[in-house]
């Protein structure tokens, strides 16, 4: 079924779009997205605590990266472009000798996307929230596009994003939490001794 799946939306794709989900998929394509994810947080948390939360995230994505990696390592799942009775099937894009199980690109885009709705929810506008969702949504259905992941690689990743994007910014929300209460303990303290 996995495989039907995938040949099926793969070869949806036409030559006409290809350049299109070539540049969605390559992660360093998305620098400047990443930016403005820093903006919103830097103007929603200031310097100091948003730089805090900055930090955070990268450590956990890269952290997340290392976990994908290894289970990667341990399922030793081939990629559809690496599998002979596949490649006749598909339209093969791009390929890595890497494994496939799970797809790194759909869960560390999830992973981002809903640890930013859980930082900046109630903090900006609804829409706003959404967007890394879509972005998300296109960066994980672009490795199907491609050839390099199964349609199950990349639900895996997305529930694994999700998950873990919720647990880091619930934590890291009450982490800032603590710290303003923190900070305004201190600032009270200082108008009573001056």
């Amino acid at each position: 079924m996995d495989e039907k799946i995938l040949v099926f939306l793969n070869n949806l794709g036409t030559p006409r779009w290809d350049a299109f989900w070539l540049t969605v998929t390559d992660q360093h394509f998305w620098w400047w997205w990443y930016g403005i994810v820093g903006i919103f947080i830097l103007r929603t948390y200031g310097r100091k605590k948003g730089l805090t939360v900055l930090v955070m995230l990268i450590i956990v994505i890269a952290l997340n990266d290392q976990l994908i990696n290894g289970i990667k390592a341990f399922s030793r799942r081939l990629r559809p472009c690496n599998v002979s009775h596949l490649r006749q099937q598909l339209r093969i894009l791009t390929c890595s000798s890497q494994y496939s199980f799970f797809s790194a690109h759909a869960a560390n885009s999830f992973l981002l996307a809903t640890a930013f709705w859980r930082l900046m929810r109630g903090k900006i506008s609804n829409v706003w929230l959404i967007i890394p969702f879509i972005w998300a949504s296109f960066l994980a259905y672009s490795r199907i596009y491609v050839g390099v992941h199964y349609p199950s690689d990349v639900i895996a990743g997305i529930l694994e994003g999700m998950l873990a994007g919720y647990f880091t910014g619930e934590r890291i929300r009450r982490l800032t939490e603590f710290l303003s209460r923190r900070e305004k303990k201190g600032f009270a303290r200082g108008r009573e001794i001056l």
